[in-house]
């Protein structure tokens, strides 16, 4: 009978089991704040010498230095870390639950550990949390570092996730990534525009993404060159295909409503502006989470009117801005998180702005 891939200690084998211990390279962010602690994804096996190494990140590739920290049996300093197996708790000198200790002169800086797992505590599960909050993947996606632009969609399930300064990493429509270490953005993750499509130009309604049709900007007059009004937040369920059934039910995925074309189009009144497209919608579920550069899903303009030969069209309306989810441990965020609506393109009557979409941040702490 074979046992459960995650069970390092094999009841099934031999008179007390068998171990099937596994090697682990994790990457986490020391907290902002006290208490400076990280929690590896395992108990790690306790050895004399310790086999665990950890060593500083390059904060502007995010690749491993050869800078390693060393282990202490005390309060830590800096470049000292202290796992909680040294603390000899209850007098057993081989406890440990994979907490390691950090000095606060180390506090917001990402570290690589590497260490041999032991399996996953029982009973780590927590109910005051929904469970999908908790979800971080299984890592078969490996660590993302792009090195220059590129795009994503989808469910993406990292070990760990870093975007250097200068990198932009566009998700088409929408994403859901799960990252079971460190999620660190300096340089700019967007969906901007992503959503819902703009009406066309001469009075068309913006789209509403299989939602409501108010979420959609209705388009100007034909005849009176007004300016199409700005597409509001889009909100459907996201079928479960494409491996998205481990939710256990329908994802909530925020679209932002495009937004109105311009009136305009007769020989009177030139054409009126395109509307603008509505923002994407961006899930992130991560055990760290840090935004230095942007994490953007606002949605674009509307488009300018042509002018006529006596009056000029309506401006096209702002598409709405997306959504944003941020679910972690701890939340860092000195840079840009922004779900604005797109401004109204001008003309003889400027369209209106798209509506704000919405932002979710939830710092889980400590488990």
């Amino acid at each position: 009978m074979a046992a459960p891939s995650n069970i390092r200690i094999n009841p099934f084998i031999g008179d007390g089991g068998t171990t099937n211990y596994v090697d682990f390279t994790e990457v986490h962010i020391i907290p902002a704040v006290s208490p400076f602690v990280v929690r590896l994804n395992e108990v790690p096996q306790k050895k004399d010498p310790s086999n665990m190494k950890v060593v500083y990140m390059n904060e502007t590739t995010g690749a491993p230095t050869t800078t390693a920290l060393t282990e202490v049996a005390a309060t830590p300093g800096a470049g000292e870390f202290r796992p909680d197996y040294s603390t000899n708790a209850d007098g057993d000198e081989d406890w440990n639950t994979g907490l390691i200790e950090f000095s606060s002169a180390d506090a917001g800086k990402s570290i690589q550990v590497s260490y041999t797992g032991m399996g996953t505590l029982a009973g780590v599960k927590n109910n005051r949390f929904p469970a999908w909050w908790l979800d971080r993947g299984d890592g078969s996606d490996g660590d993302f570092r792009p090195t220059g632009n590129t795009t994503i969609s989808g469910l993406k399930q990292y070990r760990s996730v870093f975007i250097p300064a200068g990198v932009t990493v566009t998700v088409s429509r929408w994403a859901i990534l799960q990252c079971q270490g460190a999620f660190i953005v300096k340089g700019t993750l967007t969906a901007n525009g992503q959503g819902a499509g703009g009406g066309s130009a001469n009075g068309g309604n913006g789209g509403a993404e299989q939602a409501y049709a108010s979420a959609g900007g209705a388009g100007g007059s034909a005849n009176g060159g007004n300016g199409g009004a700005g597409g509001n937040l889009s909100v459907y369920g996201l079928p479960k295909t494409a491996g998205m059934g481990y939710f256990g039910k329908n994802i909530i995925v925020a679209f932002g409503g495009g937004g109105g074309a311009g009136g305009g189009g007769n020989s009177v009144t030139g054409n009126g502006g395109n509307g603008g497209a509505g923002g994407g919608c961006i899930y992130i579920i991560s055990l760290g989470v840090a935004v230095i550069g942007s994490i953007v899903a606002t949605g674009n303009g509307g488009g300018a009117a042509a002018s006529g030969s006596l009056y000029r069209g309506g401006g096209g309306g702002g598409g709405g801005g997306g959504s944003i989810f941020i679910i972690a441990n701890t939340i860092t965020a000195s840079g840009t998180i922004s779900v604005n609506g797109g401004a109204g393109g001008a003309g003889g009557s400027s369209g209106s702005q798209g509506g704000s979409g919405i932002i979710f941040k939830k710092e889980l702490g400590e488990l």
